[in-house]
């Protein structure tokens, strides 16, 4: 991706209050589990009920490389590539077969250059919704193909819950530094995982990535169908 000089760019939200959890929780949204919180938001567990609200911000500074090596800065990675896609099929349920959340990740791929045998790595958007989290990863594994089984998937909202605006912001952030660190975190409270998803969860513990050049997919699918898939990868990286 081409950027002029240097951009910051990030997400914030604060949504701890009665309104947005009494919108939510009219829809159904939200998980029930409130005599255990921590334990409440639980990807691609079959006791899954719904999501976790969370707040919180993250920011990035992308700017070309050049720019970065000339100022001395210290490089975490690469954005190699995006995919953007809208489906509209429902306002807040995805459409079922998931073809426009494949769509915005083999769209990323493309802009990247990057093959699906060369993801090692997703980030998904993962919020812990019965339908949502079987949709993205039908979703996943038809954008990869047979490449999906050497992809380590995560959903780190198992541990900050759902930021909603700021997500794809800090989701990002967590994307390039497994690729930096060679580690992917794990998607936590997995205890009694979906079965026949297909895609390799790091469930309940950190999964080492190997040496060599690494490309990841960050997902975040919003409301209305709004999919957008990031391409990331640890080139240029310095120490």
């Amino acid at each position: 991706m081409e950027f002029s000089l240097g951009a910051k760019t990030g997400g914030s939200e604060a949504v701890i209050h009665a309104m947005p959890i009494g919108a939510f929780a009219q829809m159904q949204a939200l998980s029930r589990r409130n005599d255990e919180p921590e334990r409440a938001s639980r990807p691609w567990d079959v006791d899954r009920d719904g999501f976790v609200i969370g707040e919180g911000a993250a920011m990035l500074v992308i700017e070309t490389l050049e720019h970065a090596r000339a100022r001395g800065a210290r490089i975490y990675g690469t954005l190699a590539g995006a995919g953007i896609t809208a489906d509209s099929h429902d306002l807040v349920q995805p459409e079922p077969t998931g073809a426009g959340q494949q769509m915005a990740m083999v769209k990323a791929l493309r802009h990247a250059g990057l093959s699906p045998a060369d993801i090692r790595h997703v980030n998904a958007h993962g919020t812990s919704t019965p339908q949502g989290d079987i949709t993205e990863a039908k979703s996943i594994r038809a954008a990869l193909g047979q490449a999906a089984d050497q992809a380590v998937v995560t959903s780190t909202k198992s541990m900050t819950g759902h930021l909603l605006g700021g997500a794809g912001a800090l989701e990002t952030l967590a994307s390039v530094m497994a690729l930096k660190e060679r580690i992917v975190p794990p998607t936590i409270n997995l205890d009694n995982m979906e079965p026949g998803l297909e895609i390799d969860i790091a469930a309940n513990e950190p999964r080492r990535l190997p040496a060599g050049p690494l490309a990841a997919l960050n997902n975040s699918f919003g409301f209305g169908g709004h999919n957008v898939a990031v391409a990331i990868t640890n080139e240029n990286i310095t120490d």
